[in-house]
């Protein structure tokens, strides 16, 4: 066993419970993220369709790696759907006219992604954030123009790339995606689970989550956040700033592009709207609505967003007390409005917090008032 090994074995031996639990707290939750979604969403006291499991799970991934950049950095981006889009385009484009392996296309796209990424901020994180949030803006509309003009006929315009897009090693089976891979099968059946494509993005959710959390807890991470909470102090201390927003930008758009090429596989193609400025608002909303100020803020914040939308559509008739069925279907329809009344009632409750800071806050004061009255009493 290496010295650094042992050095963590002994560290974990000398901590408590609880310690330990607050060391792996991130890990741990990662993981009952990645194993309990689905089962909660599919439950029929919530929405009884876990379909949608595997979106929110890359949505999640998608948030997060924008969150790298606004909450640990302080940049805000507003054309982060470039480089979700390059994932999916270019999975697409590999998969459908050339033939190419969906994980090597996958590779490229993270390269090419995180290329774009470090090229716009080195040429952007220099002007202030202002500037910088209105120039990934403009470059953002310039690539949604580019792909949307069919450059060779390789994007398909405004119709996408729908066909022959779906990797060799994914089957359909009674209308599920399944993965048709052997050792895969073998593997999730030692845990009692059927090898679908959602059991896939889960474990892709957990190794690209964990790398996240390894680069705001390192020191590279830790200095981001300096930046962040005070650019002049950081600059004095011989930071050099506009080195680490350019990494900062640069890994936020390789992780957003991984989740890319898992959401091209999801929806059985690649469309506009994924490089469109709807999808980089639709991600600022979400990292704001779930607290930007903490490292699972942004995955609950699109949870909720999809949770939210899912629910309010299902409801055909609501039943009040004394007055009997009301038909609420039509008004529900507009669930963007009540969405966006309770990302204006969460963000002024809790501005940085958002809703996990809301629920986390008032569960701290509710735990330390429940202990000061068992210690009074």
């Amino acid at each position: 066993m290496s010295s650094a090994s042992t050095s963590l074995v002994e560290r974990v031996r000398g901590l408590d419970a609880m310690e330990v639990f607050r060391l792996l707290r991130v890990p741990i939750g990662i993981l009952l993220i990645a194993l309990l979604i689905r089962p909660v969403i599919g439950s029929d006291l919530l929405l009884g369709s876990p379909h949608i499991a595997t979106t929110i799970l890359i949505w999640m991934l998608f948030a997060t790696a924008f969150n790298l950049l606004l909450g640990y950095t302080g940049l805000l981006s507003f054309g982060h759907a470039m480089f979700l889009g390059t994932g999916v385009y270019m999975t697409a484009i590999g998969l459908a006219y050339f033939d190419m392996p969906f994980s090597v296309m996958t590779v490229l796209a993270i390269v090419l992604a995180a290329t774009i990424a470090y090229l716009i901020g080195r040429l952007t994180v220099q002007y202030g954030e202002i500037y910088f949030a209105m120039l990934t803006l403009a470059f953002g509309m310039m690539l949604h123009f580019f792909v949307n003009s069919n450059p060779g006929g390789l994007t398909g315009g405004s119709d996408g790339i729908r066909s022959g897009t779906t990797p060799e090693w994914i089957t359909s089976l009674r209308g599920e995606r399944v993965i048709d891979v052997d050792w895969f099968a073998t593997l999730l059946g030692y845990l009692g689970l059927e090898p679908d494509y959602y059991w896939f993005v889960a474990i892709v959710f957990v190794v690209a989550m964990l790398g996240l959390w390894q680069i705001v807890r390192s020191p590279f991470g830790r200095t981001l956040v300096a930046i962040h909470d005070n650019q002049e102090l950081a600059s004095a201390m011989g930071i050099d700033i506009y080195r680490y927003k350019v990494w900062a930008l640069t890994f936020s758009g390789a992780f957003s592009a991984l989740a890319g090429a898992l959401l091209m596989v999801n929806n059985h193609g690649a469309s506009l709207e994924n490089f469109g400025p709807m999808t980089s608002a639709e991600v600022l909303l979400m990292a704001i609505f779930g607290g930007i100020g903490f490292f699972f803020g942004p995955a609950v914040g699109a949870g909720a967003w999809y949770l939210v939308r899912e629910y309010l559509l299902s409801l055909g008739t609501v039943t009040v007390p004394g007055v009997g069925a009301l038909e609420v279907g039509g008004v529900l329809s507009y669930w963007q409005f009540f969405f966006g009344l309770a990302f204006v009632i969460v963000i002024l409750a809790s501005p940085r917090g958002g809703i996990y800071g809301f629920v986390r806050d008032r569960t701290l004061t509710a735990l330390a008032f429940a202990r000061r009255w068992r210690t009074d009493g």
